[in-house]
């Protein structure tokens, strides 16, 4: 029987009611059509911040036996301990290509702790914890990469100048379709697609075309913000399932959906 493929996506920040299938304030179809169809997990938890729950999607562990017990700051010479087994390791051991496009957040301060070290064929994204949609800042540096194979370090991993400006939630999502059209052999060939939002965490950006529809519907504009990123969101997660569907490989595709540590109740912004 063949194996299936897996899109495992996590949405940065998301509220236990900011999806719309709760709350019917932010309008999430495609988050809605999936919990429709699928399982929804009323006793699933979280770790109370971003790094925590990451590794522990990364090696099935406890924070407390895999040791990243808090959110790892931009300079820190730590990250997933390289004794630990992640997920895409096993994978890639079972036969998958695997591949992944978003937020890290697990660590880089040598090579061997980014994501292609840690079993996956290619990434694009940025390493550290959070950043400027459009300008790909973090702490005062630039932080957008693309690492194209496996084992990529130095003399492989590029800085991606090329999508300076262009916003994260949507570069994120045409890596992942291109990644899903360029897959080989789909029929036999499984997939697993390690797909990490940037959104919805903070800072508050978004294109205002995202933001327009709230504008008779949600008074404060913070919130409009904060509902124009997640739409955003939404209309990635629609795009990417549309891509699986259009190469025949979704219903044989099992799709993972999670917030990392729920929204933030001082410091987020929405």
């Amino acid at each position: 029987q063949q194996k299936p493929h897996v899109l495992f996506v996590v949405v940065d920040d998301l509220g236990w009611d900011d999806v719309g299938f709760r709350s019917h304030e932010i309008k999430t179809p495609t988050i809605d059509e999936l919990a429709g169809s699928g399982v929804v997990l009323d006793q699933y938890y979280v770790q109370d911040v971003c790094s925590p729950s990451r590794a522990t999607f990364m090696t099935g562990r406890y924070a407390m036996h895999h040791s990243i017990v808090d959110w790892i700051p931009p300079a820190s010479a730590y990250g997933l301990p390289l004794n630990e087994t992640t997920m895409a390791d096993d994978f890639r051991a079972a036969g998958y290509k695997t591949h992944m496009s978003g937020k890290w957040h697990l660590g880089f301060y040598k090579w061997e702790y980014t994501p292609t070290f840690r079993g996956f064929d290619s990434f694009l994204g940025f390493y550290s914890g959070g950043e400027d949609y459009f300008k790909h800042i973090s702490s005062g540096g630039y932080d957008f990469r693309h690492d194209p194979e496996p084992r990529c370090g130095a003399n492989c991993s590029q800085v991606n100048w090329q999508q300076q400006g262009q916003y994260s939630t949507t570069v994120f999502t045409e890596e992942a379709i291109r990644i899903v059209n360029d897959h080989e052999n789909p029929d036999t060939q499984p997939l697993f697609l390690y797909l990490a939002f940037q959104g919805v965490h903070a800072p508050a950006e978004v294109p205002p075309s995202y933001v327009t529809p709230y504008e008779n519907t949600i008074a404060d504009p913070k919130r409009r913000t904060f509902a124009g990123m997640l739409s955003c969101v939404d209309e990635g997660l629609k795009n990417v399932t549309g891509a699986l569907k259009a190469r025949g490989m979704l219903e044989n595709t099992l799709i993972v959906f999670t917030s990392d540590n729920g929204g933030p109740t001082t410091t987020g912004d929405g």
